[in-house]
C-alpha cells in the first residue's frame, strides 16, 4: 500500500528513539535546537569520507532515497559497494552504536533495495569517535520491526495516540518535561 504522506528517515529515527519524541517533534511540530549537531555532522562527514574510501568503493554521497511503498524519504550519507552488493553507510559522531541508528540504517537499506531493485544484505555505520565501521546485517526480524515502526508513524500522523516508554534516555531528552506532563 502506497503512503501519500512522506516521512523523513530522521522522523522515523525519532520514533525508534521514542514514540513520544516523534509525536512532539513531527506531529505537534515542537522543534528543538539542532544547529550545533547539524554543523558538526557536516564537518565530521567530510573527514569521514577519507576513512570510508579506504575501506569501501564509494558509489554515492548524500544519496536521496524514496520509498513509495513505505512513504519515507531520506538521504543516505553514503552508498558503498559491499562485495557484489550495494549498502548504505551512515556516519555518526559517537563511540557507541545506538539502537535507533541501527534501525534507521536498516530503513535506508530497505529503501535502497526498493530503488535499485536488488537485495541489500547489510548497512554500515561509521562511529567517528571510535574510528570504527560497524556492519549491520539485515535480518528478517529487524526488517519487520522497521516496517512496522514506519506503519506506526503513519498511524500516529493519522491520530493514533503514542505511548511513552521510559528508559535511561529520558534523562537527557529535550521533551522530558512535556512528556511527564502529557501522561
Amino acid at each position: 500500500m502506497k503512503q501519500k504522506v512522506k516521512l523523513w528517515v530522521r522522523d522515523v529515527e525519532e520514533f525508534f528513539f521514542c514514540p513520544m519524541v516523534f509525536y512532539f517533534s513531527v506531529v505537534l511540530g515542537i522543534s528543538k535546537d539542532e544547529g550545533y549537531w547539524a554543523e558538526l555532522g557536516k564537518e565530521i562527514q567530510e573527514e569521514a569520507e577519507q576513512v570510508i574510501a579506504k575501506s569501501f568503493e564509494v558509489q554515492a554521497k548524500e544519496f536521496r532515497l524514496e520509498s513509495e511503498k513505505l512513504g519515507v524519504v531520506g538521504k543516505a550519507d553514503f552508498v558503498v559497494k559491499d562485495g557484489n552488493f550495494l549498502a548504505p553507510l551512515e556516519v555518526k559522531y559517537s563511540s557507541k552504536l545506538k539502537p535507533w541508528w541501527k534501525y534507521s540504517a536498516i530503513l535506508y537499506a530497505i529503501m535502497l533495495e526498493e530503488v535499485i531493485k536488488k537485495p541489500v544484505k547489510r548497512a554500515f555505520i561509521y562511529l567517528t569517535e571510535a574510528n570504527r565501521i560497524v556492519s549491520v546485517e539485515i535480518r528478517d526480524e529487524d526488517r519487520k520491526f522497521v516496517v512496522e515502526s514506519v506503519k506506526n508513524c503513519h498511524e500516529i500522523l493519522r491520530g493514533k495516540q503514542p505511548k511513552a516508554k521510559v528508559s535511561k534516555s529520558c534523562e537527557n531528552c529535550d521533551y522530558k518535561q512535556m512528556c511527564l506532563e502529557f501522561d
